[in-house]
């Protein structure tokens, strides 16, 4: 067991070190432009700034007026393109009540849908209100499509 040579390189030799180095020149590189590039002045950066809000806020769609009744029956009918005509946009929805229920903290208004057993299931937005609505009264309810699991629904719903 002649000589004690191990056959460690030095640490610069060695492959990881030479990646963590071009890793840290490149990050080094691409932080320094991004610093003395202030070319624009206060008011070009404020007005970007207004035309970027006021890009940023549509229009407000319309309001669909709709019964439950034409609203369960377009589900009923083709659940796609009532999604397309209805889902996400504010619906005002007027109907007979076929019931008021609480479920896990959500106060639901069904209005009647079909003449057997097919209601729209609105969820309200806050239950002020709820205890005034009875079964058989008609309502007109304000909120936004969420298309159909089981019935057709409506969320977010305030009592018009």
């Amino acid at each position: 067991m002649g000589s004690d040579t191990t056959g460690k390189k030095p640490f610069y030799k060695k492959w990881w070190v030479w990646v963590l180095a071009v890793v840290i020149v490149i990050g080094i590189a691409s932080q320094s432009g991004k610093k003395g590039d202030t070319g624009t002045t206060t008011a070009q950066a404020e007005g970007a700034t207004e035309q970027a809000a006021s890009a940023a806020e549509p229009a407000p769609e319309p309001t669909i007026k709709v019964s439950a009744v034409d609203y369960y029956q377009e589900y009923d009918a083709n659940e796609v393109a009532a999604d397309e005509r209805y889902k996400g946009k504010t619906l005002e929805i007027t109907g007979e009540v076929t019931g008021v229920e609480k479920t896990m903290g959500t106060v639901y208004v069904n209005l009647r849908g079909d003449e057997l057993i097919g209601w729209v299931h609105c969820a309200l937005e806050d239950e002020s209100g709820a205890s005034k609505i009875s079964k058989g009264q008609n309502v007109t309810l304000v909120g936004k499509g969420a298309g159909k699991m089981g019935f057709a629904r409506v969320e977010d719903c305030k009592i018009k």
